[in-house]
């Protein structure tokens, strides 16, 4: 009977943790939110220690399953044996994702029997584990947090405390109801006072946005990216290669008012060029010299395949209207299995891995100085999700983020539309404009504040041209970086102390 009852219980957790990712982009039905309240609410109610591991392993589950579904996707593009591998590669990441999750909650419970109030413990140690799998796990992906990049009022708030410190928003948001429920006929001033930095907080971001300012450079310094949107299936067959490079040429070539501008800056996504360089750098030249004026100052910033002592790197490479290569990147975070293969030397008798070249990870990042207009962080794919990278590579004249990336591996999933969500973030961070460029969508341009000025749809073919924006002069997230979230931690615990002993207070009295 009590088996039949627990399965119930997991049944009911995993829908709720599901439900709750329809809260997020790109469906956005914002009260599902509080099924992490009622989950939250009901869950330390239980004072087994293994039901609470079982049930909020379940909803963690179902959190991660719904939000990460589109991973599987890139399966699907690769068939053959790739085919049968979906299903372990779309369940094994959220399995392991939410693990750690309720090892969160388990450990709330625990150290609320020694101190601090269990609610409160619980929003201190899931945002340090959200810190943990961003900056040691390498995979910041599907934060709670990212619920306020929806809109672009709460996206501010990125601007002033990053996103780590916005998950612990979102938690505390979730439990303000529960302990409003549970401790208000002891005490309520503890509750208004935790209450009281989060409605400043989205108070700054209403007052940030409403003032905004955007400051164009002249209209003679320009940029102009190319959404392709060729298929992944069609991307590397040889007999379309050319058909393929066409296609950027002519984008490119599209009458426009970067006709008038004296300098422009053409940007293509991630791998666009199907060649490897320094092999076909005739071809990449030949290419560029199509669209590119020799009498101006222009350059073509594209993705590639680069080969370097028999070692290969997903690069991108600026070249100028002279037919001169000005800079090179290599990808400094790689995407296990997609990219590499982790434990490579443990499968050597496998053929199904046996052709397969593994990418190696550049050195370090850079700012790319092209002239005295353009000076910016260049990014490759899911780069875009580490602030860390920026805080290592900007410096004061760094003016733009460049993002490339090829996000149809995974189809028209929620996948491309999280990964957007990302370069927004990032913009409202650092205060920093976000060029992004897909091969099949989304691409666009980012103001300093989120806001998307431009935007190519999923799956659109065509290219966009637009002005410069000045950055903003600093951000506090740029400045404090996540410092500011160390910090916040250090309060929230000194909080759970204290109002744990209020409470205990009035119920002795």
């Amino acid at each position: 009977m009590h088996a039949k009852k627990l399965i119930i219980q997991l049944l009911i957790c995993f829908g709720l943790g599901s439900f709750s990712t329809f809260s997020l982009e790109p469906y956005k039905i914002y009260p599902l939110i509080f099924c992490f309240s009622y989950f939250i609410l009901i869950i330390y109610k239980f004072k087994s220690l293994k039901d609470i591991f079982l049930l909020s392993w379940a909803f963690a589950f179902g959190w991660f399953l719904f939000g990460l579904y589109w991973i599987g996707h890139a399966f699907l593009i690769k068939s053959n044996i790739f085919l049968y591998l979906m299903p372990f590669a779309a369940i094994l990441l959220p399995l392991f994702l939410s693990l750690i999750w309720a090892f969160a909650f388990l450990l709330s419970k625990w150290v609320s029997k020694k101190i601090g109030e269990v609610h409160i413990n619980l929003t201190i140690i899931l945002s340090i584990v959200e810190y943990f799998r961003g900056n040691f796990l390498n995979f910041p992906w599907l934060m709670p947090g990212n619920f306020f990049s929806s809109e672009e009022y709460l996206l501010q708030g990125f601007s002033f405390i990053g996103s780590y410190s916005m998950n612990l928003v979102f938690f505390i948001l979730i439990i303000l109801p529960i302990l409003i429920f549970k401790y208000y006929r002891r005490t309520i001033w503890p509750i208004l006072l935790l209450s009281f930095p989060i409605i400043c907080l989205f108070f700054n971001s209403y007052y940030r946005y409403n003032n905004r300012n955007l400051e164009y450079f002249d209209k003679i310094h320009m940029i102009k990216i190319i959404q392709p949107n060729i298929k992944q299936k069609l991307k590397w067959k040889k007999r379309l290669k050319s058909s393929h490079h066409m296609t950027l040429v002519d984008l490119s070539q599209s009458v426009n008012q970067t006709k008038k501008a004296l300098s422009v800056l053409y940007i293509w996504p991630e791998t666009a060029l199907l060649g490897v360089y320094p092999r076909d750098k005739n071809l990449i030249t030949n290419l560029s010299q199509k669209f590119l004026n020799k009498n101006k100052e222009e350059y073509l910033f594209t993705g590639i395949i680069s080969k370097k002592k028999n070692k290969y790197y997903n690069s991108a490479i600026l070249l100028n209207s002279k037919k001169q290569i000005e800079n090179i990147y290599n990808k400094n975070i790689l995407v296990p299995f997609g990219e590499y293969l982790p434990l490579r030397n443990l499968l050597p008798k496998i053929k199904l891995f046996e052709n397969k070249v593994d990418f190696l990870s550049g050195k370090k990042n850079m700012v790319i100085a092209v002239n005295n207009f353009y000076n910016f962080i260049p990014l490759i794919c899911y780069e875009i999700i580490f602030s860390n990278i920026i805080f290592k590579s900007m410096d004061e004249k760094t003016s733009l983020i460049v993002n490339i990336t090829n996000d149809a591996w995974f189809g028209n999933s929620i996948g491309p539309v999280q990964h957007f969500q990302f370069s927004k973030i990032r913009a409202a961070e650092f205060g920093i404009p976000v060029v992004r460029v897909a091969n099949t969508g989304f691409s666009g341009f980012i103001s300093p504040y989120g806001e998307v000025l431009e935007k190519l749809q999923i799956y659109e073919k065509g290219s966009l041209s637009f002005n410069l924006i000045n950055k903003l002069e600093t951000t506090l997230y740029k400045k404090y970086g996540d410092k500011i979230f160390l910090i916040l931690i250090l309060v929230l615990y000194t909080f759970s102390i204290v109002f744990n002993r209020k409470i205990q207070r009035k119920e002795n009295e």
